[in-house]
């Protein structure tokens, strides 16, 4: 990454995928990951920071590479994860993420930000958004792809990578539970204050459960006396 300024000017993402996610620059999230203290370097494994685990790609996709016409070349994700979602680390620390002047990057064989980076919720989430750092002016492109727990791809969405936050908001179904980053940007791209909630679903206490057991076990009672 040669540049490290944000930029306010926001490029809209295009959604190739499930129209359940869509663009919304306004969200917030009740979390932020600054990664306020990592040092700058590569990293071997994962990298965990509050509410999220980071690595290089989900178990079941597959990585691959993809070169640029100016002669750099960038890492792909492609198939399906499996399900549950699990965060997987590239056995190779110069090929796998890493941490620069605050930023997050994925890394490919020592080519800072040019890399796969994928990151895992703890909790589901509604929302997810970052700010892209380091973008070339013109650049290549951002690609960000979100998964359910179990897997399932959510949507997809791309565009020119851009100095700029980028929010999402899942709009129905399963909610967000693991998204994948990859870009063609020649410069590579970091990544800071990745924002999320996380939402916990409801589980009915034990006195809730017993009223509905009365509840069904009326109505079926009710049913009997009426066909006698």
């Amino acid at each position: 990454m040669k540049k490290l300024a944000l930029a306010a000017a926001l490029l809209g993402f295009a959604a190739t995928s499930n129209a359940a996610i869509i663009l919304d620059n306004t969200i917030t999230g009740t979390v932020t990951n600054t990664f306020t203290g990592l040092a700058d370097g590569n990293v071997a494994g994962t990298i965990a920071q509050t509410g999220a685990t980071y690595g290089e790609r989900f178990a079941g996709q597959t990585l691959g590479t993809i070169g640029s016409g100016a002669g750099f070349t960038f890492d792909t994700l492609s198939g399906t994860p499996t399900g549950p979602l699990t965060v997987l680390a590239n056995a190779v620390v110069s090929d796998n993420i890493g941490m620069l002047g605050g930023s997050i990057y994925g890394d490919l064989n020592a080519q800072v930000g040019e890399g796969a980076l994928s990151v895992l919720l703890g909790l589901d989430s509604d929302v997810f958004g970052f700010n892209v750092v380091g973008a070339e002016t013109p650049g290549g492109s951002l690609l960000a792809q979100f998964f359910g727990r179990s897997g399932a791809l959510l949507g997809s969405f791309s565009a020119a990578s851009a100095n700029s936050f980028f929010g999402f908001r899942g709009t129905a179904g399963e909610r967000i539970a693991g998204v994948s980053l990859t870009n063609t940007d020649g410069g590579g791209i970091g990544y800071v204050n990745v924002r999320f909630n996380q939402l916990v679903t409801q589980v009915p206490e034990p006195a809730s459960w017993t009223l509905l057991g009365l509840g069904l076990l009326a109505i079926g009672a009710a049913r009997r006396k009426a066909v006698r």
